[in-house]
This record gives C-alpha cells, structure tokens and sequence, in this order.
C-alpha cells in the first residue's frame, strides 16, 4: 500500500464530498458578482491581519477590529454570502476532523 496514492485518493473523495460540492457552487455564484468578490477579499485581509497580530501576541487596536466585525455583519446581512460563509465553516470542520484522525491514529509514532 502507498500512502501517497492513499492521500490522492483522499484528496478526491474530499473534493467530491457534498460539503465542497456545495462550497463551490456559492462560490462561484457569489465570485460572478466583482462586488462580493472583493468585500470577501477585503474582509479575508482584514481577518488575516488581526490574526497574525495576535499569532505574533500582539492586540489588534479596537477600531480595527471594530471595522472587521463591521464589515462581517454587512456581508452576512446577504443571506448568500451568509450561505457562503456558513458552508465555508461546515467544510473546515471536516478538515479539522480529517486532521485530527490522522493524528490521533499517528500519535504513537509522533510521540
């Protein structure tokens, strides 16, 4: 048994679970319109600067954060970009899982 044939084979089973199936298809009906397409990207910047403020141990300043929260409430009062987001967080929890039995079931040899 290859365990790189095992991770393709993985990796196809994850792209065709509904849960990406369904991810994809608000995706691109959402990416159509340029104006979601860069709210969400703004708001992905937005996001990915507070958080590596605080990877760093550093706060973010309160308007900051206040503008990020701001911008998410305006994003999700569109019940498509709601969807979107809402699908986005169901297909990171299967991530999360897919990666954690993969270390549980390793753990004694990564110990």
């Amino acid at each position: 048994m290859n365990p790189y044939d095992k991770v393709h084979e993985l990796v196809r089973s994850i792209k065709e679970s509904e849960e990406v199936k369904q991810y994809m298809k608000i995706k691109d009906e959402l990416y159509q319109d340029d104006k979601n397409k860069e709210m969400i990207k703004n708001f992905r910047d937005m996001q990915a600067e507070v958080q590596s403020l605080l990877m760093q141990g550093q706060e973010a300043d309160g308007e900051k954060m206040e503008k990020l929260q701001n911008l998410y409430q305006i994003l999700v009062s569109n019940p498509k970009i709601k969807e979107f987001f809402d699908k986005e967080v169901q297909f990171d929890v299967m991530l999360s899982d897919i990666y954690k039995i993969i270390g549980e079931g390793l753990k004694e040899i990564l110990e």
